[in-house]
C-alpha cells in the first residue's frame, strides 16, 4: 500500500529489491537514488548490490545510502566519521558495513559517480514502532524503566524529520553546483542536538505521552527478567496470560546499548551539508505524538 498524503509532484513507482526488473524501471531516467529500504540482515547487502547494478546500467550518478551508526561497532568514547568499526558489530552492523562496501565499490567504478553514506543514530518519531510504541509498552509493564547505572549510557537520538531533511540536503548538494567539490564517497554521522541518558529518555517519553513515570528496576529485577526472557516469550506466543515483562525484557545487545557512553562527532555532516540536526528531545517527542 502506498502512503497517504503524497505531494502531487511525487510519482510512486513499485520497486521490490528482490525483483531486478522493477529496480531497472525505477532507476531509469533519474538523477539520484536515496536508498532507505530496510529488510532482513541477510538480505540487505544483496539487495543493495542489485540496486547499484541497476544504477550503473541506467547511468544514475548519485547515491544517498541510509546506513547506521551500527557500523562503528560496540564502543565508548568519541567516535568520528572516519573511524573504522571496533569490537563486535553484530549481524545488523555487519550487513550495513557490507552495504557501505558495495556503495564504495560502485563509486570507484566511474569518476563521475558520487555516494554519501548517511549513518543515523537512534531514529525516533511518529510511527516509530520500536523506539516509541513498543518502548511505551515495555515501560508500562516494567520490562524497562529507570535502570540506574545500567541506563546511564548516552542515547544517540535523531528525529525522523531531521533524517529526512538532511537526506534532502544531501540530494541537493550532490545534484547542484556543490557536486564538483564533493568527494567520490563520504560517510556522515547523523545524531540530534541532544543525547540524554537512556534513563532520561525513558522518563521524557513517558511524560510526553502522559504515561506513568518509569519504575525503578534493580540489577536483580533485570537479571530475573533476562533469565526468564526465553520461556516468557514462548509463554506469550501461546497466548497465555502473564509474564509480559520478562517477554519484553532488553536483549543482551540492548543492555549493552543502554550502558554505552559513545559520543558521535558530526563535523563532516556540518562541513559537507552545511546543515545539522536541530530537533531537540522535547520538541521531537511533541512531534511524535
Amino acid at each position: 500500500a502506498l502512503p497517504a498524503g503524497l505531494a502531487p509532484a511525487i510519482a510512486p513507482t513499485p520497486c521490490d529489491l528482490d525483483r531486478p526488473e522493477q529496480i531497472a524501471a525505477a532507476t531509469r531516467g533519474v538523477d539520484a537514488v536515496v536508498h532507505a529500504a530496510y529488510g532482513a540482515d541477510a538480505d540487505m547487502a544483496p539487495q543493495a548490490r542489485r540496486l547499484l547494478d541497476a544504477m550503473a546500467a541506467n547511468g544514475v550518478p548519485t547515491l544517498i545510502l541510509l546506513s547506521s551508526i551500527a557500523v562503528y561497532g560496540e564502543r565508548d568514547g568519541l567516535i568520528r566519521e572516519e573511524d573504522d568499526g571496533l569490537g563486535a558489530l553484530g549481524p545488523y552492523g555487519e550487513a550495513k558495513v557490507a552495504c557501505e562496501r558495495a556503495a564504495r565499490d560502485w563509486a570507484a567504478g566511474d569518476p563521475a559517480r558520487r555516494a554519501l553514506l548517511l549513518r543515523p543514530g537512534v531514529v525516533y518519531g511518529p510511527g516509530s514502532r520500536f523506539w516509541i510504541d513498543k518502548l511505551r509498552r515495555r515501560l508500562a509493564v516494567g520490562a524497562v524503566g529507570d535502570l540506574g547505572a545500567a541506563g546511564e549510557g548516552l542515547a544517540p537520538l535523531i528525529h525522523v524529520e531531521d533524517v529526512a531533511r538532511l537526506a534532502a540536503s544531501a540530494v541537493r548538494r550532490l545534484t547542484g553546483p556543490e557536486r564538483a567539490q564533493a568527494p567520490p564517497v563520504a560517510a556522515l554521522t547523523l545524531v540530534g542536538p541532544e543525547t540524554p541518558s537512556w534513563n532520561a529518555y525513558f522518563a521524557a517519553l513517558a511524560s510526553a505521552f502522559g504515561d506513568p513515570a518509569p519504575r525503578r528496576l534493580s540489577p536483580a529485577d533485570l537479571a530475573r527478567n533476562a533469565r526468564l526472557a526465553t520461556p516468557a516469550k514462548i509463554w506469550r506466543r501461546l497466548k497465555l496470560p502473564g509474564f509480559e515483562a520478562p517477554a519484553l525484557a532488553p536483549s543482551a545487545g540492548e543492555r549493552a546499548l543502554f550502558a554505552r557512553k559513545a559520543i558521535f562527532a558530526t563535523d563532516a555532516t556540518e562541513r559537507l551539508l552545511g546543515d545539522r540536526a536541530g530537533i531537540g528531545l522535547t520538541e521531537g517527542l511533541r512531534r511524535s505524538r
